[in-house]
């Protein structure tokens, strides 16, 4: 029988350590394309690629897909604005170009910030398109393409757009500013009614997999989300911490430092934060649930237990 070859890119990450882990497990002949080789334990079965997708080496990453059955592609920069374009579309265009017309399942994770979370109290595959920062711009400008190439029916893929991530090998500023405030006996008065959006990553690799083996889903993107209150999520920290709240920072007060900060620094990390604590809309995971046999783990508590006491 054919040993399976798989590619992933961001192998080092959160999600490509995953499947890394997954694919060798399973005995699959894997090539791995990133710009950290050192974190990249070297099977036998493994094929490394020092490559950066800011300044590309066309010759290794040919080599790199060659004779794919499946390239994962989770490499995205996060931080550095100028880098994102040449690694998260650039990149993107550069890998799509050249498993096009060949049999290679191309499984791309984009994010859910591509939809306009002020436009839909319920975001579905079908909803608005906004993106409130440069990140998620190229995101969506790499989903176009994609559907550009597979106009022709040449290109295989299907895409993937999780929402907030959450892992125990991360470093949460959600999670981290929440206990901060907590350990000084502060909170925040947020009204139920403002929503968290997120996933865990053992629900996002489970979905990543599976949807790699499901034929009826290429050529077809996919939306994946827990949704609770940031109220029950913020208490729900308290708890866990155990300590009394002596004051809580009112929602409004809260908003409009924030909207200050924007009018003062224009960084987008502002205004993302604006858009965080004042998200009223769901993300519907139905499409990706009536797919695949999926079941999203929403028991977040212990989630959240074991990250605050390994950081404590």
């Amino acid at each position: 029988m054919k040993k399976i070859r798989v590619g992933i890119t961001g192998a080092s990450g959160l999600l490509g350590k995953k499947v890394f882990d997954y694919f060798i497990a399973k005995g699959a002949d894997i090539s791995v394309l990133t710009r950290e080789s050192r974190k990249i334990y070297n099977y036998n079965q493994v094929k490394i690629y020092n490559v950066d997708l800011n300044t590309p080496d066309l010759v290794k990453i040919k080599s790199f897909v060659t004779d794919l059955d499946i390239l994962f592609h989770l490499a995205s920069e996060l931080r550095d604005e100028s880098k994102m374009r040449a690694i998260n579309y650039e990149g993107t265009k550069i890998l799509a170009d050249m498993i096009n017309g060949k049999r290679t399942l191309l499984i791309y994770v984009s994010s859910i910030g591509v939809f306009d979370f002020s436009k839909s109290e319920v975001i579905n595959e079908r909803s608005p398109k906004y993106q409130i920062n440069f990140y998620e711009k190229t995101k969506l400008l790499s989903e176009e393409y994609l559907f550009k190439l597979r106009q022709g029916n040449k290109l295989n893929f299907i895409i993937l757009r999780p929402s907030i991530i959450f892992d125990l090998d991360m470093k949460s500023k959600i999670i981290d500013n929440f206990v901060f405030l907590n350990y000084y006996k502060i909170g925040l008065n947020i009204p139920k009614s403002v929503v968290l959006n997120f996933i865990q990553s053992k629900d996002v690799v489970s979905a990543l997999i599976k949807l790699s083996q499901q034929k009826r889903a290429v050529g077809k993107a996919f939306n994946l989300s827990t949704n609770i209150s940031l109220k029950l999520f913020a208490v729900e920290i308290e708890k866990i911490i155990g300590g009394k709240v002596y004051y809580r920072i009112p929602h409004t007060l809260l908003l409009m430092f924030i909207k200050l900060n924007i009018l003062l620094t224009g960084k987008r990390k502002f205004i993302s934060l604006k858009s965080f604590f004042s998200s009223f809309s769901k993300v519907s995971s139905e499409k990706i649930q009536n797919s695949i046999d999926l079941k999203i783990d929403d028991n977040y508590s212990e989630f959240l237990k074991s990250y605050i006491e390994q950081e404590r």
